[in-house]
């Protein structure tokens, strides 16, 4: 099966958060900009889940309607045949998104004033979510080395000895920084959350969504300990761009955070099936592998396309490597911009809407985020877009 990822797809006639003229006039101050920053892609989904959400409309009726068997067993088959997972039915939980299920659970793991641990730069939502819920936020900074992040686990231990410490919110694969985690990194966050107590929400949105070389591990197959003390969250939205349809599953093996877990998405009534949701869960996970395939192609070309640009045409930038994710993680430092200074470069000369890096926390500042799931048309019009303006800076 062949899918013309090069099409161009006009997105703004649909209220797109990444290409509406509103958005972008209130993230960047301008809708004269090239966006290439929320983390959904410009693909057209499979046809296959097209006819499948068709047949669902045609049938007409749209009573209340819940989670059966088969959508369970969808999602269990894809980890197992993916990433050799064998997800236990009874462990199967659900949300409407993955940061509904965080907020969730940083609701049921911790009390107002407790300290929750998080490795920027990363997914800035993240802070968001645990100050909003009277939390305190505790860093652990990853470190840059070359082009590679990793994990400072003298610093991670000090921070989760604290007393005042319960959780880890770990991205895995890291969003930004494009880190997919091995497993020996993994169980050696897993030792000290078992070591110190602490609880751990790993957040796995795009653990489908791994370049050659490397192999996404899913945070619950580690160890039976570690899986006891962790809370993973998966969605097929990244996976297969139906974000907007609104489905996530979290896996929750300790029965006593599963049932606290679940009274509260009672208490909020967000226990509800939609329709179209969840025949997009199972045909995408039943059916969407071969489309799925294509698509990995095309985004490691677009990767490798990207890289190259910078070696040739923009050697002083830093690509830092990417092992998964469909963002690319520039370091642009060597423009001796601070980081509104940045920002309103890129949005007024370079006329280019990016996730900037002081978004994701100040160890962020001076980078970039670029979306590469895009045709690359689009990609290459962003990059020479940035070339001009940095030549004429």
């Amino acid at each position: 099966m062949k899918n013309s990822f090069d099409r161009l797809i006009d997105r703004r006639i649909v209220p797109t958060e990444k290409w509406s003229k509103e958005k972008l006039n209130e993230y960047f101050g301008s809708s004269e900009v090239l966006p290439l920053w929320v983390a959904d892609m410009d693909f057209e989904v499979s046809n296959t889940l097209v006819e499948d959400l068709k047949e669902r409309a045609e049938h007409g009726v749209f009573g209340y309607e819940y989670k059966s068997n088969r959508h369970h067993q969808a999602l269990i088959e894809w980890y197992e045949k993916r990433h050799n997972w064998k997800i236990n039915i009874h462990h199967i939980h659900y949300a409407p998104s993955v940061l509904t299920a965080i907020s969730i659970l940083i609701e049921t793991l911790t009390n107002e004033g407790d300290q929750i641990i998080i490795q920027p730069p990363v997914y800035y939502p993240f802070s968001k979510i645990i100050k909003s819920h009277n939390r305190k936020v505790v860093k652990n900074s990853l470190r840059l080395v070359g082009k590679k992040y990793s994990i400072d686990f003298d610093d991670l231990e000090e921070k989760a000895k604290d007393p005042k410490t319960k959780l880890i919110l770990l991205s895995n694969p890291h969003n930004p920084v494009g880190r997919v985690w091995s497993r020996d990194e993994l169980r050696r966050i897993g030792e000290i959350s078992i070591k110190y107590g602490l609880m751990i929400i790993s957040d796995e949105i795009h653990g489908d969504i791994v370049f050659n070389g490397y192999n996404y591990t899913p945070m619950s197959t580690v160890s039976n300990e570690i899986m006891d003390r962790t809370i993973t969250c998966l969605s097929p939205g990244k996976t297969f761009n139906i974000s907007s349809l609104s489905t996530a599953a979290v896996i929750i093996s300790n029965k006593m955070v599963a049932e606290k877990y679940q009274d509260l998405i009672n208490k909020y009534h967000l226990n509800h099936t939609n329709a179209f949701s969840a025949v997009a869960f199972e045909s995408v996970y039943k059916n969407g592998e071969a489309w799925f395939n294509e698509l990995m192609i095309y985004l490691e070309e677009n990767y490798y396309f990207l890289e190259k640009y910078f070696e040739i045409k923009l050697p002083n930038a830093k690509v830092i490597k990417t092992e998964g994710t469909y963002l690319a993680w520039i370091d642009l430092r060597y423009l001796n911009l601070d980081a509104k200074e940045l920002q309103r470069f890129i949005i007024e000369e370079a006329k280019l809407a990016f996730d900037f890096g002081h978004w994701f926390g100040r160890e962020g500042a001076g980078f970039v985020r670029v979306n590469m799931a895009c045709p690359r048309m689009i990609l290459k019009k962003a990059l020479n877009q940035l070339k001009e303006a940095i030549e004429s800076k």
